[in-house]
């Protein structure tokens, strides 16, 4: 094998960069995980290992870590919540509600759709959106695009909350690239029924997922009808984000949605979904046009047609303000506004008022809202 020019063989560079680092992101010397990160600031959230005893201990908790050519990823064994998945010292995932999230983010799209052929999933590759997706007979063709092949690797080997095998479906394509650019390309225009992201918070590399481009591009990957449904954020500590991703995706598709599920691990013990349909059949998602049979639904821990109905049931403050109606009455009828309930002066609505006669810019760049 021919050297490199620094007299490394190319074997020991690529060792070099897949190394296990010498400190964990998030693991202290207390044996507890912490995740912080600036989406989430004022705020952390902390898991014990299941040996926090003692440092000799604490290092057979750690099943899995290794830095890649785009990110440190780490699987470790956690006291309460099982085994547990963290992307740059963020939590992705845990064992123990992993399910909360991607039953919904699986089966809100797909249940609303009459007959989702073919799927597009937008990183996943923990293959836990796969398995969601693969109970359905009549998905045809899953195509995932993951760019670090890494991240399946540790999920098959040391992850392993789905069977191994899953990704050796006939149905699965695995490509490793770059999502954005994946879906620009016009060989893959009108090809998806249903698009499912499963994206990494908008940080680092991951923040070209949640710009209006990459919308518009699963918008021309849609066929007609189909339907797209990325990973929402948080309504309490991320709500302009989501105002201005909703009221993007209106006017990109056509229709779109805010859905909510529980998941304890997260920030505040809640995420969202945006979930918007192409064309001029502007149908609601939120009453599911299909149903699990009674074998399908079995397999199921979280997600039934109840809890599809349930999860757009919005609290009042939000549903007005995704609405675009920020103004009510109260008891005497009388005009009463967002800035009567504190959220205004709070910091969590932006001023759509401000003389702006382009429209106000949202905090997804590039994008204005009329």
């Amino acid at each position: 094998m021919a050297a490199a020019g620094n007299g490394s063989t190319a074997e020991e560079i690529d060792a070099g960069v897949r190394k296990k680092a010498k400190k964990i992101s998030g693991i202290g010397a207390d044996g507890w995980f912490t995740e912080t990160a600036p989406m989430w600031p004022g705020q952390k959230f902390s898991l014990a290992l299941d040996r926090a005893s003692s440092p000799s201990s604490r290092d057979s908790s750690i099943l899995f870590h290794e830095q890649s050519e785009f990110q440190e990823i780490l699987v470790f064994q956690s006291a309460q919540y099982g085994k547990v998945f963290a992307i740059d010292g963020i939590l992705q995932l845990t064992e123990r509600d992993a399910f909360t999230f991607h039953e919904m983010m699986s089966h809100l799209p797909l249940f609303s759709h009459r007959n989702p052929e073919r799927v597009l999933i937008v990183g996943g590759g923990d293959g836990l959106v796969l398995q969601e997706v693969l109970r359905h007979r009549e998905v045809r063709k899953v195509t995932l695009v993951e760019i670090d092949p890494m991240v399946i690797r540790a999920s098959k080997e040391c992850l392993r909350l789905v069977p191994p095998e899953l990704y050796d479906d006939p149905r699965v394509e695995i490509i490793h690239a770059d999502a954005a650019e994946y879906v620009q390309d016009p060989e893959h225009h009108e090809k998806f029924d249903v698009i499912l992201a499963d994206t990494l918070d908008p940080l680092g590399p991951a923040e070209s997922l949640f710009e209006p481009e990459f919308y518009e591009c699963m918008h021309d990957a849609l066929r007609a009808g189909g339907i797209v449904c990325t990973q929402g954020e948080n309504m309490f500590i991320h709500f302009e984000l989501i105002r201005d991703l909703v009221a993007c995706c209106k006017d990109i598709f056509g229709h779109a949605e805010y859905a909510i599920t529980s998941v304890p691990s997260y920030p505040c013990g809640q995420i969202g979904f945006i979930v918007a349909r192409k064309g001029r059949d502007n149908r609601s998602c939120s009453s599911p046009i299909r149903r699990p049979t009674p074998v399908f639904q079995k397999q199921l821990k979280w997600y039934n047609p109840q809890m599809h109905q349930a999860a757009f049931v919005l609290p009042e403050y939000v549903k007005q303000e995704l609405s675009g109606d920020a103004t009510g009455t109260n008891a005497n009828g009388n005009a009463i506004t967002n800035a009567a309930t504190g959220y205004a002066n709070a910091g969590y609505y932006h001023d759509d008022n401000d003389g702006d006669e382009e429209g106000d810019r949202c905090i997804l760049s590039q994008c204005v809202i009329s």
